[in-house]
């Protein structure tokens, strides 16, 4: 059980090493993808039952990491991401009532509606705590940044969900 939880900060630490070095160089119109967070979204879509401990489990590692390699002051991504990861908890109780399968289009819309509002809490810290000039404005570039990262976590969720989430059988198939 706790190798688990050691394996997701190994994970975790490869992914903002990669996020902060390799895919610099994959910037476009300025923009790095934010594989933390897409790592973090996948962990919680897919969690089986997910707990409060999980959810502030993942969101106090992938807070951590976040912000050690940015500018903002280390804690507010871990509160930010705490509300995130209830919010996904709540939406998936409204969809299991519906659904038992969370398919793509879940997904889609679940990580769109949380980055943006990542990317909305985390200008307000920087605009009332760091006293920045530039408020919030959804623009074309941010509008980017949305589908840039979208594009991102849509092909982690077709390899998380063929890898981890369809492979728990120990029998192997034939066809």
């Amino acid at each position: 059980m706790w190798a688990k939880y050691l394996l997701i900060v190994f994970i975790f630490y490869i992914f903002a090493l990669l996020q902060n070095s390799f895919f610099v160089n994959f910037s476009l119109l300025g923009i790095n993808p934010n594989l933390v967070f897409i790592l973090f979204i996948l962990l919680i879509f897919f969690e089986k039952k997910p707990t409060n401990f999980s959810n502030i489990y993942f969101a106090i590692i992938a807070g951590f990491f976040l912000d050690i390699f940015s500018s903002i002051p280390l804690g507010w991504s871990i509160l930010i991401l705490i509300v995130i990861g209830y919010l996904i908890k709540k939406i998936k109780e409204i969809l299991s009532e519906k659904n038992d399968s969370y398919p793509y289009a879940y997904f889609a819309i679940i990580f769109t509606v949380t980055f943006f509002t990542y990317s909305f809490l985390l200008n307000l810290v920087v605009y009332f705590i760091l006293k920045s000039d530039v408020f919030f404005n959804i623009n074309l570039v941010f509008v980017f940044k949305i589908i840039y990262n979208l594009i991102l976590a849509s092909g982690l969720f077709f390899v998380y969900k063929k890898f981890m989430v369809e492979n728990n059988s120990r029998q192997q198939r034939l066809f």
